[in-house]
């Protein structure tokens, strides 16, 4: 009996074994080319989610008049991406409600089962930053649902979440559950990031916003925006954008969420500009001309789990063309800095698990 025992032990130990090699490996290698000329809009957003990846931004017109609201696009392989819905449509909104037209950077988050989308917009007949003409200052506003693709409702119909003009609204759960709102100071003299703790049943901030960061001389110098949190071994980086030289994403650390933050002495880690139409980059606190290169502007970023189950970054990238397309690359950390590829133009790769790959059934991978 003691021998049969070790032999059926042994065969169930060798199957366990096979079993975890099986779900491991072997790898494939999943390729993809920037920039994606399917998505063309603003302050790209990507969200994994059963299965698929949903994108959100800041669609056309940027400048010359109201958008449509906010668009969700899906894709089952980050390369093909088709239009799902308007989760807020403007057309269908009161004339009288203050998010009614220019929505700006929308961004999508799955909270506690629950999807929010956070929007920023105004309701007037001028021009962008014509405030003069605002039936109630530029702010941020907060939906929910409990399917990604909707029907959404507003939490903030009354007014934005802020009681000053705010922009660029973030979600950010941390480990013990409780949510904060990140957001930017709209058209101010001075561009400031500040973040509240936000109830999200109710919509509404449960403190007073508290200042995390400013515009100073340097790269950041014309101003800030675009925060984007996450939390990685027990660090906080907040991703922000500046537009002082062409556009770019540096990012600041703290090891409390209200600070003190630090930014980054690589910063900006990765951007673009255009000069005397020669086309530069920024890599990593580094200026490089790179003549190849077809981005003359880039970023407004966000973070998501790519399809290999790391992190990734996406944004917009202006190129020669005059358009705003979808840009991703890897992210990862050493040392408590961020390093990343960004912004790569040729053809790219990254290997992704078999094992991981169930989780994206239709990724076309090699």
């Amino acid at each position: 009996m003691s021998k049969l025992r070790n032999i059926v032990l042994l065969v169930i130990a060798v199957s366990a074994i096979f079993a975890v090699a099986g779900c491991a490996g072997p790898s494939v290698e999943f390729a993809y080319q920037n920039p994606n000329s399917q998505l063309e809009f603003r302050d790209t957003q990507i969200i994994p989610d059963n299965g698929r990846f949903y994108s959100v931004g800041t669609f056309p017109p940027y400048w010359g008049g109201p958008n449509a609201g906010v668009k969700l696009y899906v894709s089952d392989d980050l390369a093909n991406w088709k239009f799902e819905t308007l989760i807020i449509d403007a057309a269908a909104l009161d004339k009288d409600v203050w998010y009614k037209d220019r929505f700006w950077a929308p961004e999508l988050r799955k909270i506690n089962g629950k999807y929010y989308v956070t929007f920023n917009c105004q309701n007037n007949s001028g021009g962008y930053g014509d405030v003069a003409t605002m039936k109630h200052h530029h702010g941020c506003g907060l939906a929910v649902s409990d399917e990604i693709i909707g029907p959404y409702k507003v939490l903030t119909h009354e007014k934005p979440l802020a009681e000053f003009p705010s922009n660029d609204l973030h979600l950010f759960q941390d480990d013990d559950g409780k949510t904060y709102a990140f957001f930017n100071n709209g058209w101010t003299n001075i561009h400031k990031i500040f973040v509240a703790e936000i109830d999200l049943e109710k919509g509404k901030l449960i403190e007073e916003p508290v200042e995390l960061i400013k515009q100073e001389s340097g790269w950041d110098g014309s101003g800030i925006e675009g925060a984007h949190v996450i939390k990685q071994d027990g660090i906080y980086y907040l991703f922000y954008s500046s537009w002082t030289k062409g556009y770019a994403v540096g990012y600041a650390t703290a090891k409390n969420i209200r600070g003190p933050w630090t930014k980054s002495n690589d910063n900006p880690i990765f951007g673009a500009y255009s000069k005397d139409d020669k086309n530069y980059i920024f890599k990593n606190g580094k200026e490089l001309q790179v003549d190849q290169s077809p981005y003359v502007t880039l970023g407004h970023n966000q973070i998501f789990k790519g399809p290999d189950g790391n992190f990734w970054t996406s944004c917009h990238a202006y190129t020669d063309a005059g358009k705003a397309w979808m840009i991703m690359d890897p992210i990862w950390f050493e040392d408590g800095k961020v390093k990343t590829n960004a912004p790569t133009f040729t053809p790219q790769s990254v290997t992704v698990d078999k094992g991981y790959l169930r989780n994206y059934p239709r990724l076309k991978v090699k």
